[in-house]
């Protein structure tokens, strides 16, 4: 886990609202505190959809879980844009299935895919700072601690890769 403490706030929230960078991202939950607090459970509603539906998430490789980032960030924007700063934001994002896979099968893991649970992007707006804290969970104890070292690795390239700068804190 690191906690990585973004320099410039208006880039993140440029790439996190505005490009299609986070989008292949899982939204488990969002709250933005305007001038309310808007809660967003990412958590699917299976009785919404069809069975024919969910097994087409399914054959595309989508959760059946969560919502992607892609459908929820127009909200999250309509909820934020404007004149005035949100007072706080926060975002737990998971990494998509394929890309825990992607992970696993890295020859320096050392922990089978089906291990972990998720690997998890929380990003907090609070007090003009954005920072994003890395996490991972999985099925059972794990001693073996290189999913989150290559966890925190591709996060860290994928700030870089982003155009964002960032200090660990």
């Amino acid at each position: 886990m690191i906690a990585l403490e973004i320099k410039i706030t208006k880039n993140i929230m440029n790439a996190l609202l505005l490009s299609e960078q986070f989008d292949s991202f899982l939204v488990e939950e969002a709250i933005i505190t305007t001038y309310n607090t808007f809660h967003i459970d990412g958590h699917l509603v299976k009785d919404f959809y069809t069975n024919e539906e969910l097994e087409l998430l399914e054959s595309e490789e989508k959760s059946t879980t969560f919502s992607c980032w892609q459908d929820i960030r127009p909200f999250c924007l309509q909820l934020i844009k404007g004149k005035k700063t949100p007072v706080s934001f926060k975002v737990i994002l998971h990494a998509a299935p394929l890309l825990i896979e992607k992970i696993a099968a890295n020859p320096e893991c050392g922990v089978a895919a089906n291990l972990i649970r998720s690997l998890v992007l929380n990003i907090r707006y609070d007090n003009g700072k954005v920072t994003c804290i890395t996490g991972s969970a999985f099925t059972t104890f794990v001693m073996d601690k290189s999913v989150d070292k290559l966890w925190d690795a591709y996060m860290r390239q994928l700030l870089s890769d982003f155009g964002l700068d960032f200090e660990e804190i």
